[in-house]
């Protein structure tokens, strides 16, 4: 494992497994990527077998760190590419075994296969973030600035990762990626609102709240309908 697990970590890390007997955790999110920022969580994830079950409230009761963020997941279902989640499944394995870590424990992630992702799953990850787009307008509306850009942010670029998949057949890990790929699309007039949803990511750029709107109509007019018109064509094909 070429990662240097820090002081914070190592402590999450101990407790979980003074507590429990996991058989593996694992890093995953932008702090196994390349692109965490200063304030990203760690988010891991914490295999056990059916008869240890461990439940999300276990493990926050013994967690040292709040931006320390644990998952358990059952490790029979687990390798059955089975877990409970909003995402669709083929994404959410996909993204856990291109960038994951293992921590501790048996190398799970390292020997899964990467699923095939289908037209299907995309249309059901783009409706994810267009809820996502939506919710971002309501932090907005709230007054919470720092939740609606959080969720702008990342409605956009994983909404936008949903027609790379579609046109490219690719599958861009990093927001970088992302942001990189998207040029090759024909975004129209929505162009901008990928570059500010990156720079917003970035830190470089405020919220532009007018944008927030451009954001759901990206989503649902270009994007969403980009798919559904290739489900009405070709069905539900296999695209990765």
């Amino acid at each position: 494992m070429n990662l240097i697990v820090d002081a914070k970590l190592q402590e999450t890390i101990d407790a979980i497994t003074l507590n429990f007997n996991p058989v593996s955790i694992f890093l995953y999110g932008s702090r196994a990527r390349t692109d965490a920022l200063d304030q990203s969580d760690y988010e891991i994830g914490v295999l056990y077998k059916r008869e240890n079950k461990i439940s999300r409230l276990e493990l926050k009761a013994i967690n040292p760190h709040e931006e320390v963020v644990i998952y358990p997941f059952e490790y029979e279902d687990f390798l059955a590419y089975k877990i409970d989640t909003p995402f669709p499944e083929g994404i959410y394995f996909r993204e856990l075994i291109g960038v994951g870590k293992t921590l501790y424990g048996e190398e799970v992630l390292e020997h899964l296969d990467s699923p095939k992702i289908t037209t299907l799953d995309l249309l059901q990850r783009v409706r994810f973030d267009t809820a996502f787009a939506l919710a971002a307008i309501l932090s907005k509306r709230n007054g919470d600035e720092t939740t609606a850009a959080t969720e702008f942010s990342k409605s956009c670029l994983f909404g936008v990762r949903c027609l790379i998949i579609l046109e490219t057949k690719r599958f861009p890990f990093t927001y970088d990626d992302i942001y990189e790929q998207s040029k090759l699309l024909d975004l129209g007039e929505y162009g901008h609102v990928v570059e500010h949803a990156f720079a917003v990511r970035k830190g470089t750029e405020r919220l532009d709240e007018n944008l927030l709107y451009r954001n759901v109509s990206l989503l649902n007019k270009i994007i969403k309908n980009r798919i559904v018109d290739l489900m009405g064509k070709e069905g539900n094909k296999g695209l990765l």
